[in-house]
């Protein structure tokens, strides 16, 4: 092979390599592209987007979420941040010396229309005494504990139904665990009428999720 036409199959090749690892790594805003597509500045797509490979998480790493905002910005919901925000979160109540074991209406001051409330599990700390009416000598009680709106917040009601402290001057906890959903991340169907016409089994004319 004579010196041009080596010449010039090397020159062909490096420009070939030069295309490659330019069209391999591309950048907008930045000459220093890090993957495949780097851009460094705002991003908007009217298309769709589709991801082909999603790395697992593993148990001992922490994940985030990308949240789409009403403006249409995107922003990032880290979840290991314990003062940040977070899709869910779990509060604890202590309420303490109610009126014997009951509970008629303990406002939590969360916004009902913001965010989601519930119950999830309730203890009272006191020995109980169940009721001496007629007829009642052989009932039991079962604690009951759960949440309601009125004046646009989460309220919490609890009781041992037909029961009461057995000791009726001794100061009783409840330890109450709440479970509390923002509305941006949970959907509410409302109230659904269910007439049962005095039977015993029923079922819905339409499933609330198909």
């Amino acid at each position: 092979m004579n010196a041009p036409v080596f010449f010039k199959l090397l020159v062909a090749l490096t420009c070939l390599f030069q295309i490659q690892f330019c069209i391999s790594q591309v950048g907008i805003g930045t000459t220093t592209a890090r993957t495949t597509l780097e851009v460094a500045g705002d991003t908007e797509i009217s298309g769709n987007v589709q991801i082909g490979t999603f790395k697992p998480l593993n148990d001992n790493e922490t994940s985030s979420f990308l949240i789409q905002e009403t403006d249409s910005s995107i922003k990032s919901l880290d979840v290991s941040n314990p003062t940040g925000a977070a899709l869910a979160y779990i509060q604890e109540y202590i309420i303490v010396n109610p009126n014997l074991d009951w509970i008629k209406d303990f406002d939590t001051g969360i916004d009902a229309t913001d965010y989601v409330l519930i119950v999830t599990s309730a203890s009272y700390d006191l020995e109980l005494d169940l009721t001496e009416a007629a007829g009642a000598e052989n009932n039991a009680s079962l604690p009951y504990a759960s949440t309601f709106i009125k004046y646009g917040t989460w309220h919490i009601i609890a009781d041992y139904p037909q029961a009461a402290n057995l000791d009726e001057t001794a100061i009783g906890t409840w330890t109450i665990k709440t479970l509390i959903f923002s509305s941006d991340v949970s959907k509410q169907f409302g109230s659904v009428d269910i007439p049962m016409s005095n039977l015993p089994v029923g079922a819905a004319t339409a499933p609330i999720i198909d």
